[in-house]
């Protein structure tokens, strides 16, 4: 078999053209199919330690650690070593480097890589190390939200990415390098065999942070918009040049049924929804990173269906994921994807006989029963099995968490199944709802169901009650619902009055240290920032006394009782951002009964 590389014409890539010596018989299968790889969330620590506590994310070594455990295949509270990332390309190269291309979805660097400099160095490192086990193979590269320097020029910010990372390993197509200059994002026409009538495979690359409300004061308000007019321009394009589009995204589409928020800003899915609605005759799938699980949903509208496949991590740390990669079987004549099998790395074996043997997970076909192509209305086929069939709905578990050791409350499936198909968060919690078949219990714990019933009455009764107002209500929800659920020590997916009593003892004494973590202080800044615009209904920049009565109204305070609170922390009728939270803040340091702002503790 004979591999040759040829350059089409502008804004085309070098596709690869497969020669057969083969028996007549076996051409058409050799000439129509082709694999690629997808790799996602690598998540490299450079301070990674094989010999590290994961008790510090493998970063430190414990006295405790006499015997001198190694791990240098990874640990499920640690983000990736360098022997992990190096394991896992050189198992991709050994299990096939015969592929037509690889598709990197991002997020190279650590979770707690946070400074500029271990950013670009990490992603220049990950750049010369894949393309160095895939030296000829052509690479479409996503950036991933943890990819991305926050906190420089943001004029410039993709160009310098781009030119410190030698990105150019991976992207160098002029016309896609244009437009990732401009802000990460890029589209790459792909041609998979000689046929010069044949349609063309279009990659369409998000840069998907710029829609996450959490990096909205990183980025100029301009840029969001300015991409969504990109991305509606060049679907208009690919549907006028009978393209066949995969549509890449880091972070998928819809709610996040874990921690029950929605990971775009409203505004903003909404439009890139309605662009998809249009052109979705055009799009094959659309596959996405960011997970770390292994698990897929599909959007649908009155004329619209789309697969969203997601893909299971590199990096071993969030939920018990083992390491793993999965390869694709497409036709190369219609772009139809076929099947995949899924290679993973078991972390625990790796740590006891230190090495790393690479195995098949499963394969789509096999595991599902499914005996002819990945399509979207394939998908919608298999999403239905799932939720009437238990032994569909065990599989698909299954594989979303690795494990049949871990014992799922009813209420996790339950948000696990609505999440499949509803991207509207007030649908997906009416269907939690519905199947749940309870209200907030009253049990003395709190589940992330249990907060979202309260959540929506308080949204209804200050004012929020407007469908679209709600769900922007509901995404300004996600940071309190996540740190409810951090005090879930024992995970069992819900947080006891000790678990919550406990959980803010060791915070207000973390935040009483000096050198408080900067992990911590991030948490800790978006639940502030969260409740300040939850209290401030009308989105001016302040709270005003009457919007801090309704609040404390719901929470059991009457009126004048809130007004006398008000009145404690400012002598006017509103309570400025900066002030607000500075008492927010104390709030959570302090443990003097006394202290005014334990004014603030209804909403904390």
């Amino acid at each position: 078999m004979n591999i040759l590389f040829q350059k089409f014409s502008q804004n085309e890539y070098y596709g690869i053209i497969v020669s057969c010596i083969v028996h007549p018989l076996q051409s058409y299968y050799c000439y129509d199919i082709g694999h690629f790889w997808v790799f996602t969330d690598a998540h490299v620590d450079a301070f990674y330690r094989s010999d590290g506590d994961p008790a510090t994310r493998c970063r430190n070594v414990s006295s405790d650690n006499r015997g001198r455990i190694i791990r240098k295949f990874g640990h499920f509270n640690c983000d990736t070593s360098s022997e992990l990332l190096s394991s896992t390309l050189t198992a991709a190269k050994k299990i096939d480097s015969n592929i037509d291309f690889i598709i990197w979805m991002g997020d190279a660097t650590s979770h707690l890589s946070s400074g500029a400099n271990t950013i670009l160095d990490v992603n220049r490192n990950f750049s010369q190390e894949l393309r160095k086990k895939f030296p000829n193979t052509p690479i479409i590269p996503v950036l991933g939200n943890h990819d991305i320097v926050l906190d420089t020029n943001r004029s410039t910010r993709f160009m310098k990415f781009y030119n410190e990372t030698k990105y150019n390993l991976l992207l160098n197509d002029a016309n896609a390098v244009e437009t990732f200059f401009k802000g990460g994002y890029y589209s790459l026409r792909f041609r998979t065999s000689k046929d010069k009538q044949q349609t063309l495979l279009r990659f369409i690359v998000l840069n998907t942070a710029m829609f996450q409300p959490q990096y909205n004061d990183f980025f100029d308000l301009h840029e969001p918009i300015e991409q969504i007019q990109w991305f509606n321009k060049t679907l208009l394009d690919a549907h006028d040049s009978h393209d066949r589009v995969l549509l890449l995204t880091h972070v998928p589409f819809g709610v996040n049924e874990n921690l029950l928020y929605k990971f775009y800003d409203l505004k903003y899915e909404q439009k890139l929804l309605s662009i998809i609605d249009k052109y979705s005759s055009s799009i094959i799938m659309c596959l996405s990173g960011h997970r770390h699980q292994d698990i897929f949903r599909v959007y649908s509208s009155s004329n619209t269906t789309m697969g969203i496949i997601g893909h299971p991590s590199i990096s071993p740390v969030g939920y018990l994921s083992q390491p793993s990669i999965r390869k694709y079987s497409y036709n190369r004549q219609t772009h139809t994807l076929k099947d995949y099998e899924q290679y993973s790395l078991n972390v625990n074996e790796a740590e006891r006989t230190q090495k790393d043997r690479w195995a098949l997970s499963y394969r789509f076909s096999s595991w599902y029963h499914q005996s002819k192509e990945i399509t979207s209305t394939s998908l919608l086929r298999l999403i239905y099995l799932i939720r009437t069939n238990p032994m569909y709905s065990r599989r698909f578990l299954l594989t979303k968490h690795q494990t049949d050791r871990t014992t799922l409350k009813k209420h996790r499936i339950i948000q696990t199944l609505c999440a499949l198909t509803l991207f509207n968060f007030d649908e997906f919690i009416l269907c939690t709802r519905i199947l749940e078949k309870k209200n907030a219990d009253g049990d003395g714990a709190i589940t992330p169901i249990d907060f979202e019933i309260l959540a929506d009455k308080l949204s209804t009764l200050i004012g929020q009650d407007d469908s679209k107002r709600r769900e922007d209500y509901a995404n300004a929800r996600k940071t309190l619902c996540q740190e409810i659920m951090r005090a879930d020590v024992n995970l069992d997916g819900k947080v006891t009055l000790d678990e919550w009593l406990k959980f803010h003892e060791n915070l207000a004494n973390e935040l009483r240290k000096p050198d408080t973590s900067p992990e911590i202080l991030e948490q800790v800044s978006q639940r502030i920032n969260t409740t300040f615009h939850m209290l401030d209904l009308n989105h001016d920049g302040f709270i005003a006394v009457d919007e801090w009565i309704k609040t404390c109204h719901f929470f059991g305070v009457d009126e004048k009782a809130a007004a006398n609170s008000f009145h404690q922390i400012t002598k006017s009728d509103k309570l400025e951002e900066d002030r607000a939270k500075q008492l927010f803040f104390e709030y959570l340091k302090s443990d003097d009964p006394s202290h005014v702002s334990n004014c603030c503790l209804c909403f904390l």
